[in-house]
């Protein structure tokens, strides 16, 4: 018998999602959870079944298993609020991988993460918990990748980078070998990193490395 999963958010992170949980043959989608204003969506005969004040109830009901199918941009703070929120009430947060990824046997992969299509995750890497590897996205040998990160689409992750928890990494990126991407950053769309990121920075580079502004602090 499948598990049967509820997922948080009904936009396109948590429709891109869909695919690769039908394809595991494992869960049985519930439905959405999401406010109060989309409680008639539906999407491929999957509705809105309640917001995360039903989470308990539901649980209650024997639905033990959530993905938070929330992005991360702007939202970084709503997903680690779930995040907490699912796991007090002790719901399981499985990896959902899309069919289409390519893993290597010795690539580890945390609770909640989410990996397109298309993506490559190489030998050696760790991803951590609740963060994305976005479609076509490609992280490289003895990468690692911190919790609640995400790592746009078509971003290229050479190998041994470390990306700190919670950063975001934009479409088209490049970050070479060995680089460190402190926490809470942002690396712009089709940046090219060839140097050290610190910690709550915004970096955009097209041609030459460029800071452009310090975007303070911040955390879980």
């Amino acid at each position: 018998m499948k598990k049967k999963i509820v997922l948080l958010g009904s936009g396109g992170h948590a429709r891109s999602a869909i695919d690769a949980i039908e394809a595991s043959d494992i869960y049985e989608i519930a439905g959405f959870i999401d406010c109060e204003e989309k409680k008639n969506a539906v999407y491929r005969g999957y509705k809105v079944i309640g917001d995360d004040r039903d989470l308990q109830s539901l649980y209650d009901s024997g639905i033990h298993h959530a993905f938070i199918g929330i992005g991360y941009l702007g939202r970084g703070e709503i997903r680690s609020r779930l995040y907490r929120k699912l796991k007090k009430i002790g719901f399981e947060m499985p990896a959902v991988v899309d069919p289409t990824a390519v893993l290597a046997k010795d690539a580890r992969v945390g609770e909640g993460t989410f990996i397109g299509k298309t993506a490559v995750i190489n030998s050696g890497a760790f991803i951590g918990k609740m963060t994305v590897i976005n479609t076509a996205a490609v992280v490289e040998h003895d990468c690692r990748i911190g919790d609640f990160c995400h790592i746009s689409v078509n971003s290229t992750l050479c190998g041994g980078v470390f990306v700190e928890d919670r950063s975001f990494v934009g479409a088209g990126a490049v970050i070479i070998q060995g680089i460190t991407v402190g926490e809470n950053s942002v690396i712009g769309a089709g940046s090219i990193v060839a140097k050290n990121v610190g910690s709550s920075v915004r970096f955009r580079n097209r041609i030459t490395s460029e800071i452009i502004h310090n975007i303070g602090g911040g955390g879980n």
